[in-house]
């Protein structure tokens, strides 16, 4: 019993010290420039206590001031504490700090290496993470292969191909094997939820669900009256595509919002920088640099940062207003720690400066992932494309030769209308999967599944033309048949 609960212990503690890795850059990163500031390690875990965006830092921090105040443990040995726990980068950068506290040794200069080395770190896991989506489009992509030599199987065994006898069984392969691509795009999306995670926040389901639904509802009891027979798959793409609009128009917005949120911070703190050296204070440089009209979406709130400021606002109270605009944490956090500076001393000249190089290395770090990650959504439309084509071409071919060759024009009619009913079924099946694989290429690329729903609209158009295509004969494998 003692042997499973020091394992569950080992276990909860392993994933807390992973969850506080993703956080430590920008602890690393805060502590650094409040000790530039000059403050010490009791009042920096003081201001830790109050950061929100920070939660499992803030909990370490909330248990080391509490043996400080309620213990009267010495700070320093507190921190040192922290590594008794167990094996965690967290505990050995305390210990770290500590030494060089004890040491009196150049602190600033022990933390802004170790500052250094967090956001190369981080830089590295970024490019990690585009590998990891590299592997999963490829395992994708085989999956894709792999359900279309299955469709061509079932294909052939079920419906007599080239005049063969037709496969007697007590249930309909192809019906097991229709739900197929849909299945396996659910499979990869979820698979895709924890492996790249965006700071832009997800639509609301339940509005998407209010806007969506009606017309896939309407959509489904038309294929199911057969109201509109020779329309079916055209219906159910046009609702597929309805559903999706709301919910891309809106997240685009927002996608470029905080695009423009995260190149305008970078910015703004560099012209804070930049305008503190030249000897204005603080909160001046602050307002010249948020006057600006260039930040496309965030001008709304850049220009709102200067106002208050002229107005007299507080700095708690500004960034409150600033997360009204936005939940983007990079955007917040950058906000936060340059109002924490300032209020805390003023903000020298090398605080101000090491703050602005810190934020244009992360928006380059992203910006290069995203560039990396651009071309997987042109190899995904290629991929279900041709997929979807090439299905849809090879099934309508195999089933159209076993009718063509047949010579009774009774038997002949019976199988074209087989034929058209089966070709609907896959059509439905192809254009399902095509909606949610968009989703999928969403969630690699940008890291939430709402940016999907605007390549779920090209998907399904491409999907649709090749539907057009194969029912207008402009290609079949049958012509060569004769």
């Amino acid at each position: 019993m003692s042997f499973l609960k020091n394992f569950e212990q080992k276990d909860k503690q392993k994933k807390l010290n992973k969850k506080i890795d993703a956080e430590l850059p920008f602890f690393i990163t805060i502590v650094t420039l409040l000790a530039t500031s000059g403050y010490g390690p009791y009042s920096i875990f003081i201001k830790i206590k109050d950061m929100e965006l920070l939660p499992n830092v803030r909990k370490e921090a909330i248990k080391i001031l509490k043996k400080i105040d309620l213990l009267g443990v010495d700070p320093l040995s507190v921190m040192m504490e922290v590594k008794d726990k167990g094996p965690s980068n967290f505990g050995e950068f305390l210990n770290g700090y500590v030494s060089a506290i004890q040491s009196g040794g150049d602190v600033v200069n022990y933390l802004k290496t170790k500052m250094t080395s967090a956001f190369d770190l981080y830089e590295s896991a970024q490019k990690g993470l585009v590998e990891k989506v590299k592997a999963l489009v490829d395992t994708y992509m085989a999956m894709q292969i792999v359900i279309l030599a299955v469709y061509i199987i079932i294909t052939a065994t079920t419906t007599g191909g080239i005049g063969t006898p037709q496969l007697e069984t007590d249930v309909d392969p192809l019906y097991l094997v229709i739900i197929m691509p849909p299945l396996i795009s659910g499979l990869f999306l979820l698979l895709a939820k924890s492996i790249n995670k965006s700071k832009v926040e997800e639509m609301n389901l339940k509005k998407i669900i209010m806007f969506g639904s009606p017309g896939i509802i309407i959509s489904t009891i038309i294929i199911f009256l057969n109201a509109l027979p020779n329309y079916n798959l055209f219906v159910l793409g046009a609702a597929l595509i309805v559903s999706a609009l709301w919910p891309a128009l809106k997240f685009q917005k927002r996608y470029q919002f905080s695009l423009d949120a995260e190149s305008a911070s970078s910015i703004i703190l560099r012209d804070v920088a930049e305008a503190r050296k030249a000897g204005l204070g603080p909160e001046k440089c602050v307002i010249q640099a948020t006057k600006r009209t260039d930040f496309g979406l965030f001008n709304k709130v850049a220009n709102g940062i200067s106002n208050k400021l002229e107005w007299g606002m507080g700095l708690e109270d500004i960034y409150q207003f600033i997360k009204k605009e936005t939940t983007d944490f990079q955007i917040l956090i950058n906000f936060r720690v340059l109002f924490e500076i300032i209020s805390s001393g003023g903000g020298n000249v090398t605080t101000l400066d090491t703050l602005a190089g810190i934020s244009e290395k992360i928006r380059n770090i992203e910006k290069s992932k995203r560039e990396m990650l651009k071309p997987y959504v042109l190899v995904g439309f290629m991929l279900i494309g041709i997929t979807s084509f090439t299905t849809l071409l090879v099934i309508d071919s195999l089933t159209s030769i076993g009718t063509d060759l047949e010579t009774d024009a009774e038997k002949q009619n019976t199988l074209q209308i087989e034929s058209d009913a089966r070709f609907e079924l896959l059509g439905i099946a192809i254009l399902a999967q095509s909606w949610l694989s968009g989703l999928f290429l969403g969630k690699i690329t940008t890291g939430t599944y709402s940016a999907g729903f605007r390549y779920s609209i090209i998907l399904v158009i491409i999907a649709i033309i090749a539907i057009i295509v194969i029912q207008s004969k402009i290609f079949s494998v049958a012509s060569v048949f004769g």
